[in-house]
């Protein structure tokens, strides 16, 4: 990428997500490398948080992009992208996530984009309803011949890709999602932890299992409840931390006063340093069943944390079950809470995982490690040459 070129990124959705914030980090790197940057982003978002950080990158809502599939809006979305491309005349356009890849990949192809990259952060036809499934694998069947390069965040998502025979003659690469992971490496404490897990000034801390994760229903925080409850005893000295926001928050909220947890369990929010949670908590978890390759199991692993897991495709690229964290087998998030209290229970085993979790390979998810890879797939591009 020598010269400066005009990149558009387009995602469905930014919030204080895995997806989003790998994205922003690509955005700001490719701008401070002097290119001009865009991204286009739906309705269902946030920006705030992204618009004060007073970077070169340019944001743009795209008002009909919606996350569910919705015909009328898809249309109108496929129409706003088409104009702004048509204005801009970028020399690539970077889709991420499922409605935003095909809408956007449509859109680019129709006014002769050079370059049209995917990113894939999770698939978006696994773990999904059956018709849902169809019309996603249908989709992606008919925009991939128009797509130039797929650039995936783990191996499982590339090989589940190459086993559906989607973009069968477009190049795969994998570039791990970045992060600043040095921090997670013993970070300290939050100075409020007592206050925190309220508890007094002579009580010992309590164990701590922790979620970092948005309020949203793919996270499965209500079924995880469900089996925290019937795992652990009122007054036990064990905490659940919930630390995210999301469109759950309230029914999370009521559960949590539903199941008589309040003793138990610590709903923080979002959270501007999850690195001094990390360090506070003894097990990190994770409920989904649809990721890509979740970021905040390498932050638990990188904070020396084992991780417990449901089944996540290609969770097996991070997690080593029985070496630095348990895989459950079951696809149950109520599994995944009992496994996770029994392995706080019994000290020598979590002293053992640790040990395990403290050595994990995590290098590969720095943020010069991704930005390195990205700048490699791009220059694997041809030379550009409008279509």
């Amino acid at each position: 990428m020598g010269r400066p070129l005009t990149i558009v990124h387009v995602i469905t959705r930014l919030l204080r997500a895995g997806a989003e914030e790998n994205t922003w980090s690509s955005c700001v790197h490719q701008a401070r490398s002097g290119h001009r940057v865009h991204l286009f982003y739906g309705a269902e978002s946030n920006p705030d948080y992204y618009e004060r950080q007073g970077t070169d990158v340019r944001l743009q809502l795209i008002p009909s992009l919606v996350r569910p599939i919705h015909p009328l809006k898809d249309v109108q979305a496929y129409g706003e992208l088409r104009k702004a491309f048509a204005a801009l005349r970028p020399d690539i356009v970077h889709t991420h996530t499922s409605k935003a890849g095909i809408v956007g990949r449509q859109a680019a192809r129709a006014v002769k984009v050079p370059h049209i990259v995917h990113g894939v952060h999770m698939l978006p036809f696994s773990n999904v309803g059956a018709v849902e499934r169809f019309v996603y694998l249908a989709a992606e069947h008919a925009v991939a011949p128009g797509t130039d390069l797929f650039v995936h965040v783990s191996h499982g998502t590339k090989q589940a890709y190459e086993t559906a025979s989607i973009g069968r003659k477009v190049p795969h690469r994998v570039v791990r999602s970045g992060m600043e992971i040095g921090k997670f490496r013993d970070a300290p404490w939050p100075d409020d932890w007592r206050d925190m897990l309220r508890i007094g000034p002579d009580e010992e801390k309590p164990s701590v299992i922790l979620m970092l994760a948005a309020l949203e229903p793919r996270k499965r925080h209500i079924d995880f409840l469900e089996g925290f409850a019937a795992a652990t005893r009122p007054g036990e000295p064990i905490r659940l931390i919930f630390a995210g926001d999301g469109p759950d928050r309230e029914a999370v909220h009521q559960k949590v006063a539903d199941l008589g947890l309040a003793d138990r369990v610590v709903l923080l929010g979002y959270y501007p340093t999850p690195e001094r949670v990390v360090a506070l908590s003894d097990i990190g978890v994770l409920a989904s069943l649809r990721e890509g390759l979740p970021r905040v199991v390498v932050q638990y692993l990188g904070g020396g944390k084992p991780a417990v897991v449901s089944p996540v495709e290609a969770i097996e690229e991070i997690v080593q079950h029985g070496v630095n964290g348990r895989i459950v087998p079951s696809p149950d998030a109520a599994e995944v809470a009992r496994v996770a209290v029994d392995l706080i229970r019994d000290r020598s085993e979590l002293a053992r995982l640790s040990a395990g979790a403290a050595v994990s390979p995590v290098d590969e998810w720095s943020f010069p490690a991704m930005f390195a890879a990205l700048d490699a797939s791009y220059e694997s591009l041809p030379v550009p040459a409008r279509r």
